[in-house]
């Protein structure tokens, strides 16, 4: 696996289905899916649960008390060990060849030991 895509949530349990819908779409499934829920106390937990059993891509799912966003990505990135890790937001989406198109640019500029981002 390529690709950790990290997502921190907090409260947002129908949001969360918009990313999803977003990321099963993806023309390349060399990633997994890290979300970290920053103490959520809405239907966010079953959701995730609902989400992964009709995923075709791996997601894992880390409840923690809640802290803000920064200890969540901090609880994140803790867990990863892919060799890039792609924030997004519980609330936004991403284009059907996002993966694959950070995944080229990566081929293409990993060996560059002046780049800390893409």
């Amino acid at each position: 696996m390529t690709i950790t895509i990290l997502t921190t949530t907090y409260n947002r349990g129908k949001e969360v289905k918009v990313l999803w819908e977003s990321i099963r779409k993806q023309t390349k499934k060399d990633f997994e899916w890290l979300i970290i829920d920053d103490g959520s106390t809405d239907d966010t937990k079953s959701i995730i649960e609902q989400l992964q059993s009709e995923s075709d891509f791996p997601i894992r799912y880390i409840y923690k008390t809640n802290g803000g966003k920064h200890t969540a990505l901090n609880a994140g990135i803790k867990e990863i060990d892919s060799e890039l890790t792609f924030i997004v937001d519980s609330d936004d989406c991403i284009t059907n060849d996002c993966i694959s198109s950070i995944i080229e640019v990566h081929k293409k500029y990993k060996n560059n030991q002046n780049i800390c981002g893409y």
